[in-house]
């Protein structure tokens, strides 16, 4: 199920990198359902397991090392891959954000004349002349 989560991960940095917001939607609800699987099979595995960690798994024969760096390695993996995509997120949302700043008509700089009165003549990025 890391496998999955683990694929599912690249193809949303992949969506993110080529702005193809429209594909999150389902690549986000999927990431849920196997999110929501991963936390039973792990509840489940507390349940059977206590508080038992890898090296008490190992040394009663009840799972491999070799397993166990296996899941480390994916757990790793995953856990980059969801920074990267957050990142990539936070990114593109500054991006919007700016450029909605910048193209809004009602964003004007608001600054007062020493007499208390708005100051109309208020220059901004669209109003400069060179």
């Amino acid at each position: 199920m890391l496998n999955e989560v683990n694929k599912l991960l690249d193809i949303e940095i992949d969506v993110l990198k080529k702005d193809e917001a429209s594909k999150l939607v389902n690549i986000v609800e999927e990431k849920k359902k196997l999110m929501l699987e991963l936390s039973k099979l792990e509840k489940k595995r507390r349940e059977l397991c206590s508080d038992k960690g890898s090296d008490e798994l190992i040394s009663e024969g009840l799972i491999s090392a070799d397993l166990i760096d296996q899941l480390k390695a994916i757990t790793y993996e995953v856990k980059e891959k969801n920074e990267l995509c957050l990142l990539l997120t936070k990114q593109s949302l500054g991006y919007i954000k700016m450029f909605n700043n910048m193209l809004s008509q009602g964003n004007r700089v608001v600054t007062y004349k020493d007499t208390g009165k708005l100051n109309e003549n208020v220059n901004s990025i669209f109003t400069t002349k060179i």
